[in-house]
């Protein structure tokens, strides 16, 4: 009996060290709290700059130079977010002893800043066109796709955010006079009750 517990424990070991190497484990939970926080924040100016005109079922986005403070808003918000997220992820890589850039580490960045540059080229031709309601459906949107391909390197729950993400992305796309409601529920809401969820799944 003691030798099949020293093996199951052996495996269970070997199967431990695999996971260490083949997946990004020290994204926090709090990174995902911090950064929906930070969106909230980036919300919050922009329905003070719109005013008035920032309402359920209004084109808030209506002009081009709207349209560019907003799109600065929403850089300053994920480079704020990112800045977040590596802060509590190096925290909880420290904390389990853990490297923060590795390989994996790299192959989950790549994963993610692909469909976001792609998202960012498609956001500069939606403006160039003058589609500016459909912007936020195709952030949330590209946003979405780059969680689910990240999913490979990390925790599997990230690629259900990003399915989420996907999913309010298309309806914002259906209903562009809420684009920035779905914006907020998507890089604010959805990004807290994940942080949540994963803290209480995998720290605490």
């Amino acid at each position: 009996m003691t030798e099949i517990d020293n093996g199951l424990k052996d495996v269970a070991e070997i199967r431990s060290m695999m996971e260490r190497s083949s997946k990004f484990l020290s994204l926090s939970g709090l990174s995902g709290i911090g950064a929906g926080i930070v969106a909230f924040i980036g919300w919050g100016w922009t329905t003070w700059y719109l005013g008035s005109r920032f309402g359920p079922g209004t084109d808030a986005v209506a002009n081009h130079q709207d349209v560019l403070l907003i799109m600065l808003a929403s850089v300053l918000v994920v480079s704020a977010a990112v800045a977040v997220s590596m802060f509590f992820s190096w925290r909880l890589a420290r904390k389990r002893g853990l490297p923060i850039w590795n390989t994996t580490a790299k192959e989950t960045l790549s994963a993610l800043l692909i469909p976001l540059a792609a998202g960012g080229v498609f956001c500069v031709i939606l403006v160039r066109e003058g589609a500016y309601a459909m912007i936020p459906s195709a952030m949330l949107v590209f946003y979405g796709m780059a969680l689910t391909s990240a999913g490979k390197f990390t925790v599997g729950d990230i690629r259900i955010l990003g399915l989420c993400e996907i999913a309010l992305g298309l309806a914002a796309g259906l209903l562009p006079g809420f684009g920035l409601w779905f914006w907020i529920a998507g890089f604010g809401l959805l990004h807290i009750v994940y942080g949540i969820l994963m803290y209480a799944k995998y720290e605490k």
